[in-house]
């Protein structure tokens, strides 16, 4: 690092141009990527809020696209002033660490052991899936009758990703993934379930299988299996119930169709469509497949140890149960009997309900009464799931069978999921409609970030008294600068008539929940203040009055939880959008308060801006290439290419002229400078007079670079250092299409009149700088101002504003004869360039 700092400070002093376009190289490096990063934190908090339900494989690949774009960010400026950034690499690899713990890991074994029987898997309990190890605590830990099956690993399940190049694949397709497109989500079910379909099981599984079919008790042995799935999360917290595929009857011959059958079950839209839901990545539920004997049912069914439903109030256990497979009860299209048992005492029922019987069966069936279980089998399960329950530490939802010769058996057991969350409800994120009385006001917005909110109109002209915005308005400001987030708590929603859902302050109001609609245009000026309105962010539209119906859909989407998509993606945009990093110049503003990239991003733009803007020094170092202005404005004004700046038939030419300027923002200074109500003082000419007194002796030359303005110009980027008389301003400005990259930052200091009347002329300044949407601070004699984030027409116009304040005021500190005058000045120039676009 040493060896940079020296490298770059030996280039300005010896090759000071050089070191100038190597410094705007970077700064549009920086601009590219803060832009980059920007678009990846929206993507990422409108998954997160909206929601939008997405696979974890395209979440992890935007995370992790954004920490490489951070990194590259921060490399910019800490290239663009080596030693002074350093502690940014810090504070980029401290995010990134605690990023990637959450995000899914792609390291996992596919070595043996690839088959386990229940009666011993309880040792690897890693490797077994929710119902696999369910069964396999029962094995150890109770004498309840489990069948003699085994599992099939998770490690086999990697084994065959692996033995088949599936990894790629899968994950190529699950970035895809969302839930808002159901043809999509259709077309990569189908791709997957067939690749899945298509692999070879490993030669190495296939023989595990096989040995683990011939090691069943001989007398559990039958000639057909029941293969079922045991995936990682499934009949856990989240129960997967039905989400996965179950095979029976299956054959010898046909075990490993069959379990390739389950593992693709993993990607049934169903399925995929679940875990969404949850927030789960794919990777967190590999699937393990358990195999147990074919049990032929006299009776079968459901057992809950609580009812969900709490119809008797926590006195009883609820049994389920009908002739044969219970596959007809689970799948729902079977009327069970139902058994109500005493959870005080199992041998006691406080109901028994048989379940309706075909019309040609119902007088036999009256005669017999006839139950699938008598209240003894009935008891002995009651029995059993008080004692699961007990064992687990929570009601159990337990499917059970009874075979052919009375012999009860417990084939799953998994927590009851009282509260089933609802499913996707993208329907209910539709806002209600108000009556046909309901006036709408505006139309055309582009939601930004949703909600709902109603109050006062307020209208921001300019952004200097921030403080006196009222409580609770509907702010409408021209554009959504990154230092509104003081408004974040105070107003209510923000109706902009320029910016887009990438900018910073966007981020901001989501991460904050401040409903947001950008993008209005000219069409905000039907909106007065103190009007009453009501925003739907959701829609982006505006409406007359207070719409009761939708701020009581507000109220209770609000006192609705989230969604668990939502809840696992917290942590994540903890990392990604939340914005601690507010003021500049606060103390804290620094690269060890960073607590995400959305921090990184913010400081390093705001940083790269200052780099910029003290671009040369006041020796002009850095203009040894530069040529000469020749103008009728009385200026001395050396200027530097730095790309595409000036004309092609300027190149060669010894002296520039303002034709040549093909720079967008030097062109629009130059039109504020040449404007014609500007009265230019003949023989007057514009220099660093200060300078000149202190060194010239009579022998510098009057147009020497030591004295002149000058000008360091692209396409779309201008610096200028502006010399007149006592007094200097300096300019960085760059101005596209992209409005997200647009900055005006202007510093006005000096004057050779006295303090009092050069107060009077900032005064003036500030209240025209103000009415632009500029922030402006006043420090002694100096003023600072800065514009962000405006579109391009919004930004020229305010740079030929600054050329034409530049041209008009710099003997004004000796001419002005009170505050008053100076206000009174200010005034008379702002009703000029009303009509020129004043609220832009």
């Amino acid at each position: 690092m040493a060896y940079a700092k020296i490298t770059s400070w030996a280039q300005r002093v010896f090759t000071p141009d050089k070191a100038v376009q190597k410094q705007f190289a970077l700064f549009q490096e920086l601009l590219r990527e803060d832009k980059k990063c920007l678009k990846l934190i929206t993507a990422l908090e409108e998954i997160a809020q909206k929601p939008i339900l997405t696979d974890w494989a395209r979440i992890a690949m935007l995370s992790r696209t954004l920490s490489a774009a951070a990194q590259r960010l921060t490399r910019c400026l800490m290239q663009m002033r080596p030693g002074a950034y350093d502690a940014l690499a810090a504070g980029h690899d401290r995010i990134d660490e605690h990023l990637q713990k959450l995000l899914p890991q792609t390291d996992f074994s596919g070595e043996p052991p690839y088959a386990l029987p229940l009666a011993t898997a309880w040792d690897h309990q890693e490797l077994l899936g929710g119902k696999a190890l369910a069964l396999a605590r029962i094995l150890r830990d109770t004498a309840i009758p489990v069948p003699p099956g085994f599992v099939v690993t998770t490690n086999a399940y990697h084994a065959f990703l692996q033995g088949n190049n599936l990894q790629p694949v899968i994950a190529r397709h699950l970035r895809g993934l969302n839930l808002r497109r159901p043809d999509r989500l259709q077309k990569i079910s189908h791709s997957l379930q067939q690749a899945v379909m298509a692999g070879e099981v490993p030669q190495a599984v296939q023989e595990s299988i096989a040995a683990a079919m011939q090691d069943i008790p001989r007398w559990a042995q039958t000639n057909a299996w029941a293969v079922r799935s045991s995936a990682w999360a499934e009949d856990g917290q989240v129960s997967f119930a039905g989400q996965y595929a179950t095979v029976l009857d299956v054959q010898h011959k046909d075990v490993l169709t069959a379990y390739k059958t389950v593992l693709a079950s993993k990607y049934t839209p169903r399925a995929m469509t679940y875990r969404l839901h949850y927030g789960l990545d794919n990777a967190q539920t590999p699937m393990a497949v358990l195999v147990l004997p074919m049990i032929t049912p006299r009776a079968s069914g459901v057992m809950y140890t609580l009812d969900p439903l709490d119809m008797c109030q926590g006195a009883c256990l609820v049994i389920s149960a009908v002739q044969g497979l219970g596959d007809r009860l689970v799948e729902g299209s079977v009327v069970p009997d139902i058994f109500l048992v005493s959870r005080q005492d199992p041998d006691q029922f406080l109901a028994r309900q048989p379940a309706p019987k075909p019309a040609a069966a119902e007088s036999a069936a009256a005669k017999t009464n006839n139950l699938c279980l008598d209240d003894k089998t009935a008891s002995t399960l009651a029995k059993w799931g008080l004692e699961l329950e007990a064992l687990t530490g929570s009601p159990q939802d337990v499917e059970w069978a009874q075979d052919q010769a009375g012999g009860l058996f417990v084939l799953q057991s998994r927590p009851i999921q009282r509260l089933e969350p609802a499913q996707t409800g993208e329907e209910s994120r539709e806002t209600p409609r108000p009556a046909d009385h309901v006036s709408k006001l505006l139309e055309v917005g582009t939601p930004a970030s949703v909600g709902i909110a109603a109050g006062p109109v307020h209208r921001l002209v300019g952004e200097a008294r921030l403080e006196d915005v009222p409580a609770q308005s509907i702010l409408v400001t021209p554009a959504i600068p990154p230092s509104l987030v003081r408004l974040v708590y105070k107003v209510k929603a923000v109706l902009a008539e320029s910016g887009g859902k990438a900018s910073h302050f966007a981020s901001v109001a989501r991460e904050f929940g401040l409903p947001l609609v950008v993008g209005l245009g000219d069409l905000t000026q039907v909106l007065e203040d103190g009007q009453i309105v009501t925003v739907d962010a959701y829609r982006g539209l505006v409406y007359q009055g207070e719409v009761a119906e939708l701020i009581a859909w507000q109220q209770r989407r609000e006192a609705k939880p989230p969604v668990p998509f939502q809840e696992k993606m917290g942590p994540l945009m903890d990392l990604v959008s939340s914005l601690t990093l507010v003021d500049p110049a606060s103390p804290d503003f620094s690269p060890g308060k960073c607590q995400s990239f959305h921090d990184l991003v913010r400081f390093v733009h705001e940083k790269g801006t200052q780099e910029m803007f003290s671009l040369v020094d006041d020796k002009s170092r850095g203009l040894r290439r530069a040529k000469i202005l020749e103008t009728d404005i009385p200026i001395v004004m050396h200027v530097l290419d730095l790309g595409e700046g000036l004309t092609a038939s300027a190149r060669q030419a010894k002296a520039v002229l303002p034709k040549h300027f093909q720079s967008a923002p030097m062109q629009a200074v130059w039109a504020g400078l040449a404007d014609e109500d500007i009265a230019w003082a003949k023989g007057l000419l514009h220099m660093d007079w200060d300078r000149f007194d202190q060194v010239s002796a009579g022998i510098f030359s009057l147009k020497s670079s030591l004295l002149s303005s000058y000008a360091l110009v692209a396409r779309h980027y201008a610096h200028l250092l502006l010399r007149f008389g006592y007094h200097f301003a300096v300019l960085d400005a760059l101005s596209g299409s992209r409005p997200e990259e647009n900055h005006i930052q202007f510093r006005f200091k000096g004057g050779g009149g006295a303090s009092e009347k050069k107060a009077w002329r900032l005064t003036m300044l500030k209240k025209i700088l103000t009415s632009f949407g500029f922030r402006v601070v006043i420090k002694e004699d100096l003023l600072e101002a800065k514009c962000m984030r405006m579109d391009l027409a919004a930004t020229q116009l305010r740079l030929t504003v600054l050329g034409y304040l530049l041209g008009r005021t710099p003997l004004l500190d000796m001419a002005l004869e009170s505050e008053a005058d100076a206000l009174r000045l200010a005034e008379e120039i702002l009703k000029k360039w009303h009509d020129k676009g004043k609220n832009q």
